[in-house]
């Protein structure tokens, strides 16, 4: 006669309801995350084509790129999800107090359980924004204008880091222009504590 169930005989319990406007906050937030990522990984690859391998601007190729860049962060987002299922069914299995805290336990069911939706949410939202030509097309000009500013910037730095020649005679009459502008400026001092005249 058995007295109670075994461990592997108990129900995995349901998790509780997820809040669905907390879910909508999180699942926003990553997306502009993983557009930010999307537009640095996309303008990496215009500046790269451009000044490496000498490429000009394809639109029509770089959206692909966007599309492609959008799947593969999707697919992260599920490969999360995995893992985080993973998690999950280990700590309502676990006993004891955690050791750490990644070391998840049943009571953290509720959380771990809004992070799995929260990856299948991003991952599905991303996949339909693949498809979202409008949406494709603003992280393609976001991407442009930042290759546009790193190019600017990079070729700003290298101007500044060379160094100015200056000829001999540019040193030589240096002492004597700053007597100049000494007496230039004390002109002007005279001329502003002057008293008006005439009027």
């Amino acid at each position: 006669m058995k007295w109670g169930k075994t461990r592997s005989e108990t129900a995995t319990p349901t998790p509780a309801p997820v809040d669905q406007g907390a879910l909508d906050r999180a699942v926003g937030e990553a997306l502009l995350i993983a557009r930010a990522a999307a537009v640095v990984t996309v303008a990496n690859r215009i500046v790269v084509h451009a000044l490496r391998d000498g490429e000009t601007f394809d639109h029509d190729e770089t959206a692909a790129a966007v599309r492609r860049t959008l799947h593969r962060l999707a697919e992260e987002q599920r490969a999360q999800n995995t893992r985080i299922a993973g998690e999950r069914s280990k700590a309502l299995r676990a006993r004891g107090r955690s050791r750490h805290q990644h070391d998840y336990r049943p009571g953290d069911d509720g959380t771990l359980w809004f992070r799995e939706n929260a990856y299948v949410g991003v991952a599905d939202r991303l996949d339909e924004l693949r498809d979202d030509a409008d949406y494709v097309d603003g992280i393609v000009a976001s991407a442009v204008e930042r290759a546009w500013g790193d190019v600017g910037s990079a070729v700003v730095t290298r101007v500044r880091a060379r160094q100015v020649v200056v000829d001999d005679d540019y040193r030589d009459d240096r002492a004597s222009r700053l007597a100049g502008l000494g007496d230039d400026l004390a002109a002007l001092g005279d001329r502003r504590s002057a008293p008006p005249t005439g009027g």
